[in-house]
């Protein structure tokens, strides 16, 4: 019987492709018996709890952002109006901070004991701190400890949603067909909706309670529904399955101790890459969804208490809902085009649109005086972004994350930061611009501000394709020329090693030539003399 590492090193040589999907240590990899992921089907029940609780996500980490005005007369009563919005927004952004830590926590269990546990340990953690927000004393009854104390809740709600959003989306791209990843992550992203339903929310309340009702008391409502999260994670234990890619990474000696580690010191250069191009993702987002409304309706934010004559939009929040749901089929309609032509179209057309329509329709937002062209111009915003929302989600683990051992981890480090960096600070940067430039300048800049992140992202984009190419080419050589196993090195050979530190690699490349069987943690497993010969 060949020892595991001669196995490893057989199939490494025989050329087959090193699927995420495939036993690692398996031999004949087209064994009969294989599973055909493309007639694969979906586990529908497993399938809703992990989009139900990205759904939940969305919706308890806008909450703060939508009630805002209420929240901040509650907790910061003797501080000006401008000034205590922005103190919330603050706290707001203090949450996303914490939201790394919670990718790096919920990161190593997932890629140590499973995406389905770290799924379901979010969820239980994520639904505690919302519902302890909505049971803050006011600033009345214990003065600066209530925004202290909300504080720390964003704190444990940033470390949750961290863990939720990573190990949700991971669960789905593994569990589903391979030639419907990105429909279906599709309708995974589309419940980002979840600011709908905390929109809605205040909506509901806002025509249902007066003023001092919804200071007093108003805005706890919607965050009391934590209870129900904590519920749904009870029930969800028994409907998640363990995912095939885990169950086989689960036997074979590729599983890693420390995936942060080997993040760091194998693929520091993609993390930054990571991050920079999620970074309009969640500017855009919340920038639209969640600043721009608060904006429309603040007679703060609009400079009532200097121009009375400034116009004050009271259908913001419901203009908010309308855009929100109209959005989504076409994103799921993105995802369906995305499995036949691939996510770069798409991506291409957003970030150009965004680029030049955001700072004039911003700029129209700041001195319009109807509804129904608030309406238009949001729709317009929303619409430049859907090409990329529809896609973003396949193209980040299918292209940035080749490597299913630290899965997990890759994805919850960078996209959460990318989300403390651009998401957690658009609606403070919005509100700051608009209070030092003015509510027309200030929007003009925030428009500005989209338009870079748009740029920046593109263009890490457009690199990561160029290179993606150029290593396939590489490849493409290298298999002809059967470099490595003679001991001949030719240019190729030298052109893989000089990317090897920085590069991105499709599955297969990454582990042929980023050999984890020659690492420290796996020293004590037994080896054959033709096994080493070949390593080197």
């Amino acid at each position: 019987q060949p020892s595991i590492v001669a196995r490893c090193t057989m199939q490494v040589l025989s050329q087959h492709d090193i699927d995420e999907h495939q036993p690692l240590l398996k031999t004949a990899p087209d064994d009969p018996q294989d599973t055909d992921l493309d007639e694969q089907h979906i586990d529908v029940r497993s399938f809703l709890v992990a989009c139900g609780a990205n759904l939940y996500e969305y919706y308890d980490f806008a909450l703060l952002g939508f009630f805002s005005h209420e929240i901040s007369f509650s907790l910061f009563p003797d501080v000006p109006g401008a000034t205590a919005i922005i103190l919330l927004y603050s706290l707001f952004a203090v949450g996303f901070v914490a939201r790394p830590f919670g990718g790096i926590v919920f990161g190593y269990f997932g890629d140590r004991y499973g995406r389905k546990s770290s799924l379901r340990m979010a969820m239980l953690l994520m639904s505690v701190p919302t519902f302890l927000t909505g049971c803050i004393p006011s600033y009345e009854y214990i003065g600066y400890w209530a925004p202290v104390i909300l504080l720390l809740l964003r704190v444990l709600q940033g470390l949750s949603t961290g863990g939720e959003n990573s190990s949700a989306s991971i669960y789905i791209y593994e569990s589903v067909p391979r030639n419907k990843r990105a429909f279906w992550l599709s309708i995974f992203g589309i419940c980002s909706s979840g600011t709908l339903i905390a929109s809605l929310s205040h909506v509901i309340l806002q025509n249902t309670l007066t003023s001092d009702q919804m200071v007093t008391f108003g805005w706890r409502i919607p965050f009391f529904l934590g209870l129900g999260l904590f519920i749904f994670s009870l029930w969800a234990k028994n409907v998640l399955k363990t995912t095939e890619t885990f169950s086989h990474l689960e036997s074979s000696p590729y599983i890693h101790h420390n995936p942060i580690t080997y993040v760091c010191s194998h693929n520091l250069c993609l993390l930054i890459q990571f991050v920079l191009i999620s970074s309009i993702q969640h500017a855009s987002a919340y920038l639209l969804f969640v600043f721009l409304p608060s904006f429309l309706s603040s007679d703060v934010m609009r400079g009532y208490n200097i121009d009375p004559d400034a116009y004050i939009d009271t259908y913001a929040y419901s203009i908010n809902c309308i855009n929100s749901v109209l959005f989504l089929p076409l994103c799921v309609l993105v995802g369906y085009l995305t499995d036949r032509y691939g996510a770069m179209p798409f991506l291409s057309t957003s970030a150009i649109m965004i680029t030049f329509s955001a700072p004039f329709l911003f700029y129209g937002l700041a001195i319009s005086r109807s509804p129904i062209l608030d309406w238009f111009l949001q729709f317009l915003l929303v619409m430049s972004c859907v090409p990329m929302w529809g896609c973003i989600f396949f193209w980040y683990i299918n292209v940035l994350l080749p490597d299913p051992r630290t899965r997990v981890t890759m994805y919850g480090v960078g996209y959460n930061l990318g989300a403390s960096v651009f998401g957690g600070t658009a609606s403070l940067i919005g509100a700051s611009l608009v209070q030092v430039e003015g509510p027309v300048r200030g929007m003009v800049f925030t428009g500005i501000w989209m338009s870079a992140l748009a740029i920046v992202s593109i263009c890490c984009i457009w690199y990561i394709d160029h290179r993606e190419k150029r290593l396939q080419r590489i490849d493409r050589e290298r298999q002809r020329q059967r470099i490595g196993i003679g001991g001949d090195k030719s240019w190729s050979q030298q052109q893989l090693e000089g990317l090897k530190a920085g590069g991105r690699f499709t599955s297969t490349w990454y582990l042929k030539q980023l050999d984890p069987i020659t690492e420290g943690s796996y020293e004590t497993l037994p080896t054959t003399e033709s096994a080493e010969k070949i390593l080197g």
